[in-house]
């Protein structure tokens, strides 16, 4: 059951008690990562060449977005999954580790492309339904949590008509109201008209995903207890 929206309002003025987010601090989310976290555990010999040996890297929302908006293959695919993994996974090995395990699953590549299809051409909840689907884009190790940035990622269009895909993660479900784990695709649809609700009433000149950005953030406090 999802929390009133007016209770939802009140939890993001206090998270953020001078106004909601800024663009800028959205496409600036970024996190650290290490390149030998990822080639100890590549599957073949053909890693890609931002993957120096021994390199610290960053990467941003915006870094994300950059690349996907360059994705035509395979090859393309995989890159940008490790972009949008790292975002998230930082410098904790056991995190990659986790990662890393769809990348040893032979048709990933190809059904990650087909995902990112899915999500441009079909709408968010089309696209979540099959990637939650088994026999259709379904990639074992590839949870919602990780598989909803894939869809933000791969398809976000700020200001575009229609439904926009977002993260759904275990905080923004706190944020939510919601269990942890285990959402179907009508929950995502839920997510995702309850997401528009909250701009509206809360911050109607903010891009969406500065709503999941706070609802992020509320949901961290939540859980420490300070709200």
């Amino acid at each position: 059951m999802t929390t009133q929206l007016s209770t939802l309002v009140t939890r993001l003025d206090q998270t953020y008690p001078d106004g909601p987010p800024s663009e800028a601090t959205v496409l600036g989310q970024g996190f650290d990562y290490l390149a030998n976290h990822w080639l100890k555990r590549w599957p073949d010999d053909k890693p890609p060449s931002f993957l120096t040996p021994g390199a610290r890297l960053h990467v941003d929302r915006a870094d994300v977005f950059q690349r996907a908006h360059s994705v035509t293959t395979e090859q393309d695919v995989l890159e940008l999954y490790v972009l949008m993994t790292s975002w998230g996974a930082g410098t904790k090995a056991q995190r990659i580790a986790r990662c890393a395990r769809v990348l040893h699953e032979p048709a990933a590549p190809a059904l990650l492309l087909e995902s990112l299809h899915d999500a441009r051409d079909r709408g968010p909840h089309e696209a979540y339904r099959r990637l939650n689907t088994w026999g259709e884009t379904r990639i074992k190790f590839f949870g919602p949590s990780f598989f909803t940035k894939w869809l933000y990622f791969t398809a976000y269009e700020p200001g575009a008509d229609g439904p926009q895909p977002l993260i759904l993660d275990a905080l923004v479900a706190t944020s939510l109201g919601w269990r942890s784990t285990g959402w179907k695709s009508t929950d995502y649809r839920e997510y995702l008209q309850t997401a528009e609700k909250i701009r509206d009433a809360w911050a109607p000149q903010s891009r969406l995903d500065a709503i999941e950005y706070a609802l992020f953030q509320t949901g961290r406090q939540l859980r420490s207890g300070q709200l």
